[in-house]
């Protein structure tokens, strides 16, 4: 396997909060067609853009794939459904992409590992359980967040688009994207402080 590229991390995310930016606003203006259709062109460019500094990994397939999916219910379809059930759709999306990658045993948190640890360590034990608890986290995260989707759409009106549909949602990702940033050392650190207590013990032992 090919080492990954090396990617501008700052960069891609703001690329990538662009679409959704976009989907927001006109979402919030009542211009569906604008808001699916824009979010769509945008997630391309946002993807052609990303294949030249790294590879296009499963949540960002799944971005694109929701805008698609979108895209053709409110323009082609004209549905009335998805600005009902929007919020639940979107992480129903991710939610069902997050648990197919444990399910093939393929977790996808460790695509986006491989471009910061060196390609020693992609094989290693700790590597793979440090990912599957990674990624078995932002699925639990993306499951309870189509619940919250359910509970905006069955509220409905500001309250429902605000408190369980807006805000609840967005703060559980940016714990998310904390957790990504702290876990994994604390992770570590606390592997090493047992290994390094085992020798201890094993050392008094044999002394």
């Amino acid at each position: 396997m090919a080492e990954e590229k090396k990617s501008p991390g700052k960069l891609i995310a703001l690329l990538a909060s662009l679409p959704w930016l976009l989907y927001s606003f006109a979402a919030v203006s009542n211009h569906w067609g604008v808001a699916t259709a824009g979010g769509t062109i945008m997630c391309l460019v946002y993807l052609a853009l990303l294949r030249r500094w790294t590879t296009v990994k499963l949540m960002d397939w799944t971005m694109l794939a929701y805008f698609v999916t979108a895209s053709i219910l409110m323009i082609g379809l004209r549905s009335t459904a998805l600005p009902v059930y929007q919020v639940m759709v979107i992480w129903s999306f991710y939610a069902v992409a997050g648990w197919a990658s444990v399910a093939v045993g393929r977790p996808f948190t460790a695509a986006y590992a491989r471009e910061k640890q060196p390609r020693e360590v992609w094989d290693l034990p700790i590597f793979h359980r440090l990912n599957w608890i990674m990624t078995l986290f932002w699925c639990g995260l993306f499951s309870v967040n189509v619940g919250f989707g359910a509970i905006a759409a069955m509220v409905g009106g500001n309250l429902g688009r605000l408190a369980p549909g807006f805000l609840i949602p967005t703060g559980l990702l940016i714990y998310g994207f904390v957790f990504n940033r702290r876990f994994p050392m604390c992770y570590l650190a606390r592997v090493n402080a047992g290994g390094a207590a085992g020798e201890s013990t094993e050392s008094g032992s044999t002394a």
